[in-house]
């Protein structure tokens, strides 16, 4: 969207703006809303520039480190940063999160280029990498993001199977996926040859990097069987009245930590 669109959204959604306090980058702000109907992509933060999800995303990880026993209250992505005791691996690359934790050496991130053979390093810090066949090491991360990706990985299984491999006991899987929570999962694609069979009408969703990519899927409550399958104890956050005040809206993200 062109900043001249931004702006004519932004004015006649200014009824939907919200004051509150980011969570990634820790500024009082006026999170600024372009389209009420999918809060959950936009409601921006004018100094990080994170989305509704995004702060979901940060919620759920804040959340799960101020479990650990003897530390501080961490109330930002930002003030993480200065705190080196984890690790991060995101399937997302220049959002908020790579502002402020990007200068940690703890921190990677990947992007896939079918051009490119995976586990090759784009930029520092920055690999090609399928999610159905990481390349890194065996208990790497105590941390994944994964935002709305694995409804288009051809083989999820695979992918989820893959993450928790990368990930180090205990080590939490943060996600967010589209899920149907009172049917089970809705196939669109046939994936089990080499080549892409449809069974709907194909689904494609926009992607800032790539355009329009395909849906193979649409989540359904049998996701939690798969991951206790895989080794995962997994909740969902659903999002609450006192989120708006972290600009956070009509949004649900999954975690799942590895067991022992």
């Amino acid at each position: 969207m062109k900043i001249a669109q931004v702006a004519k959204a932004a004015i006649e959604n200014f009824s939907h703006h919200q004051i509150g306090t980011c969570n990634i980058c820790g500024n009082v702000t006026f999170f600024v809303c372009i389209d009420a109907k999918t809060a959950r992509n936009n409601m921006y933060c004018p100094f990080c520039y994170s989305s509704s999800r995004k702060r979901h995303v940060a919620k759920v990880i804040l959340t799960q480190i101020e479990k650990q026993k003897n530390l501080q209250k961490i109330s930002s992505i930002a003030q993480l940063a200065t705190v080196n005791n984890w690790s991060f691996y995101n399937t997302d690359v220049d959002d908020a999160f790579f502002k402020y934790l990007y200068p940690s050496d703890s921190y990677v991130c990947s992007s896939f280029e079918p051009s490119i053979q995976p586990g090759t390093e784009i930029r520092k810090q920055v690999y090609c990498q399928s999610l159905e066949k990481l390349t890194f090491a065996d208990a790497s991360f105590d941390f994944v993001i994964t935002e709305d990706v694995l409804e288009h990985v051809r083989h999820h299984e695979q992918a989820f199977q893959e993450l928790h491999r990368v990930l180090k006991p205990e080590g939490y899987h943060i996600f967010t996926i589209p899920c149907n929570f009172d049917q089970a999962t809705i196939t669109r694609v046939d994936t089990s040859g080499d080549e892409d069979i449809h069974l709907l009408p194909p689904e494609y969703h926009g992607d800032r990097l790539r355009g329009q990519i395909l849906a193979y899927r649409t989540f359904g409550i049998d996701i939690f069987e798969l991951l206790d399958r895989i080794g995962f104890k997994t909740q969902v956050d659903f999002s609450s009245y006192i989120d708006r005040k972290s600009g956070i809206f009509d949004s649900y993200v999954f975690c799942s930590q590895k067991i022992g």
